[in-house]
């Protein structure tokens, strides 16, 4: 009896650490920054782009993030490629972060 009543909590503990891994695992942030270029790297995989940037409290903060195939990248109102992004190029960056952390638009303003 003993037994079987260990048993269970260690089996309510499991599916309790299960399910909240599982619920945190799914929750994807988004964010925007505002900043400058400071590298790409098109020779990774993925490709990355990193982007100085300050938080809420003006502080200077890095955003480095994967460029997948489905990144929309823009210089002004056309259509660009992460090859032609230059390191200081002023911009607005979309991403997501969950495990890791992806560009989904990238406005270069020139």
């Amino acid at each position: 009896m003993k037994w079987r009543a260990i048993l269970i909590a260690v089996v309510m503990v499991s599916v309790t650490t299960l399910y909240s891994i599982s619920a945190t695992a799914g929750n994807v942030i988004v964010r925007k920054a505002t900043g400058e270029v400071v590298a790409t790297d098109t020779v990774a995989t993925p490709n990355t782009i990193v982007v100085r940037t300050t938080n809420w409290k003006g502080q200077e903060f890095i955003v480095g993030a994967a460029v997948e195939d489905d990144t929309v990248i823009k210089i002004g109102d056309r259509p660009a490629t992460l090859e032609e992004v230059k390191e200081g190029d002023k911009v607005d960056i979309v991403y997501e972060r969950n495990k890791r952390v992806i560009a989904k638009t990238i406005r270069i303003k020139r």
